[in-house]
């Protein structure tokens, strides 16, 4: 054997002797390929030289040579399985963790599925009692007309700012050329005894024509309603009896049923109120009508003006005459922002026997406050009073206008 081959069989028992599966004497065997060249002393010479710590005794014969070369590569060998080892734990309590925070995740989002589902399940009972009640109407249309009104308004202010920031550029500079013809016309025309009166044509406001529409629209489902509310709401005989945030009432005239039919249509439910304009609105029935007036009323200790919108609408049955109206009233002024919205029910027909006229009558009231004004819940509660109040002072007067209508009629007073 060369130098050059012996060198190589070194090198590859060096690169063999990490390999677990490789025994000692199968290094030897690769490493000693032609002859029995290496004696004791040289395997003793040469695990030296891999591990100087173990030593190798003369006296030993070859199968000693052979065992001991074993455990070399086991202790060699036992370092890097531990490592191997470390990292597998270390990947395992990785994963562990994950899986761990994974769990919590989705228990987390279980709960969070958990409470959503209960306020689902309590809005849906509230507006399902909300809609047995009557009081549907007054909720998600009522905020939109609210918010399309100011959006409109908003888009005129922002028109007439621009016509007018246009009409004073233009007319600036007339103004400065005719001003001293104007001022001596003036003078030489002068009366101080003639009074100019302007007279300003009512003109339908865009924003609140959206506004009516949307209570027009819900006139035939209130209309729908009509029975089912009566039968909830516990009626009184002659007076209206208020409570929290509704109206109802009871009334018999000994009048017969056609007559009152016939008058009925001949009472302006407004008739009383000043400020009031009655808008025509394109394509609705004679049977509706839609009224925009102001009045003022004490609130507390001081008097507040307020801006009514009312529709109405009259439905003629076989045996009865039902008149249906929602209203909502605003409060105006610096504090703006307090609404009260009106769904009404009244009902004229025949009496059970048959001698007289049955009226009844149900309002229902919901308040609400809308805009930048903070209102605590005992001044919307006072707010609410004052129109219910009113509401019912209104009924009143119909009611005692309508009996006086048929007195005159029967007395044959024309």
């Amino acid at each position: 054997m060369t130098d050059s081959m012996f060198l190589d069989d070194v090198v590859g028992f060096l690169h063999n002797i990490d390999d677990p599966t490789v025994s000692g004497p199968e290094l030897l065997l690769a490493l000693d390929k032609e002859g029995p060249y290496l004696f004791p002393s040289d395997i003793s010479s040469l695990f030296s030289l891999v591990d100087p710590e173990i030593p190798l005794h003369d006296g030993q014969t070859t199968d000693s040579g052979f065992h001991d070369t074993e455990n070399i590569a086991s202790v060699v060998s036992t370092p890097r399985i531990t490592e191997v080892e470390d990292i597998r734990t270390t990947d395992a309590l990785r994963r562990s963790h994950y899986r761990q925070k994974r769990k919590a995740e989705k228990n987390d989002l279980y709960a969070e599925l958990n409470d959503l589902t209960t306020q689902l399940r309590t809005l849906q009972a509230k507006k399902a009692a909300d809609r047995t009640r009557g009081l549907e109407f007054s909720s998600s249309m009522i905020w939109k007309a609210l918010a399309s009104r100011h959006w409109h308004e908003r888009l005129m202010a922002e028109e007439q700012q621009r016509r007018l920031r246009e009409a004073v550029g233009k007319r600036s500079a007339l103004i400065r050329d005719l001003g001293e013809i104007v001022r001596k016309r003036i003078s030489e025309d002068q009366h101080p005894g003639i009074e100019t009166v302007l007279l300003k044509k009512a003109r339908r406001d865009a924003p609140d024509v959206t506004f009516y529409e949307i209570f027009i629209n819900e006139l035939d489902d209130v209309y729908a309603r009509t029975d089912r509310v009566f039968q909830e709401s516990v009626s009184e005989s002659l007076l209206m009896k208020p409570t929290n945030h509704e109206l109802v009432g009871k009334r018999i005239t000994p009048f017969p049923f056609e007559r009152v039919r016939l008058l009925f249509d001949n009472i302006d439910f407004i008739a009383s109120r000043r400020g009031y304009e009655r808008i025509e609105i394109p394509g609705i029935s004679n049977d509706t009508a839609v009224f925009k007036y102001r009045f003022q009323a004490r609130v507390g200790d001081r008097v507040v003006s307020f801006l009514q919108h009312l529709i109405t609408r009259r439905y003629t049955e076989a045996d009865r005459v039902v008149l249906i109206w929602r209203k909502f009233a605003e409060e105006e002024g610096t504090l703006a922002g307090k609404h009260v919205d009106e769904t009404g029910w009244n009902i004229i027909r025949q009496s059970v026997d048959g001698t007289g006229t049955l009226m009844e009558s149900t309002s229902r009231y919901v308040p609400m406050s809308f805009g930048s004004v903070t209102t605590d819940a005992s001044e919307l509660k006072e707010f609410t009073d004052t129109i219910r109040s009113v509401g019912e002072e209104e009924c009143q007067k119909c009611v005692r206008k309508l009996e006086a209508l048929l007195l005159d009629d029967a007395l044959g007073v024309c």
